[in-house]
């Protein structure tokens, strides 16, 4: 982690970041077949002792600005 740390600024973290790489080859896509509606599905509640767990792993990952809070996700 140290290491990466140390070197974050030759890590590309947009597109624009990435030269000479197509953006087209970095996207992510998800195929549908004709007429087919894309839908969402509710989150799955998880037990008490295993949200427990997550949120010391989400905290973590927070700290160490793996992930970063969305401010207008629901």
């Amino acid at each position: 982690m140290k290491l990466l740390c140390d070197h974050k600024t030759t890590i590309g973290w947009t597109l624009a970041d990435i030269k000479g790489i197509s953006s087209s080859m970095c996207m992510h896509h998800i195929l549908l077949e004709d007429n087919v509606k894309p839908t969402r599905k509710m989150q799955k509640r998880l037990n008490l002792p295993m949200m427990e767990v997550m949120k010391t792993k989400i905290l973590k990952l927070l700290d160490a600005k793996v992930i970063y809070l969305i401010t207008d996700s629901k």
